[in-house]
């Protein structure tokens, strides 16, 4: 299997269903704790598991993770505002994904990070979503904008010069061989 187009595809599926929970999962914790801490938990706990993703992904210990979460907890409890705490859990996901997950050459991965993450939040910005439904959308168009991330900067495992042939084509080709006489 095509690692990038599996990466792709498990975010577009992510993206939308924390589209889908954004609503349910704000209106109970709306009823628990007061008003900012709701959208805030959501989104942390949407990076937590985005998080474990791309820690899988990376191939790097869950160790790693502990030190991204433990930041973002504090910005969750800290930030003074939402666009101040939108901002600094772009910028760790930015480092988690192309610092921690995906290193690469420094231009590279700020050229990534600049058209996806950042991008991907003036998109929602400018989307500008002012209640519950708009935000489930604007999560969802956040994330099918990450997912582009491994369309453009990641590397397919298989690749033309030193994939495995593939056995039906072999099979194709035989076939035709032997259908035109030739062994």
């Amino acid at each position: 299997m095509n690692t990038a187009n599996h990466r792709l595809r498990t975010t577009l599926m992510f993206g939308l269903v924390c589209g889908l929970a954004f609503i349910p999962a704000t209106m109970v914790l709306n009823r628990l704790i007061w008003p900012p801490m709701p959208f805030r938990l959501t989104l942390w706990g949407y990076f937590a598991v985005y998080g474990c993703f791309l820690i899988r992904w990376g191939k790097k210990s869950p160790v790693s993770l502990l030190f991204p979460l433990l930041l973002s907890g504090t910005v969750l409890v800290f930030a003074e505002s939402r666009q101040s705490f939108l901002l600094i859990m772009l910028m760790l996901l930015s480092w988690l994904r192309s610092g921690v997950c995906f290193p690469s050459a420094p231009l590279k991965m700020l050229i990534a990070e600049l058209l996806f993450s950042f991008g991907g939040g003036l998109l929602v910005a400018g989307f500008s979503p002012h209640s519950a439904l708009t935000w489930a959308l604007g999560i969802w168009l956040f994330f099918l904008i990450q997912s582009l991330y491994f369309l453009f900067f990641t590397e397919n495992t298989r690749t033309r010069s030193n994939a495995e042939p593939d056995p039906f084509e072999c099979a194709r080709k035989a076939a035709e061989r032997i259908l035109e006489g030739r062994f």
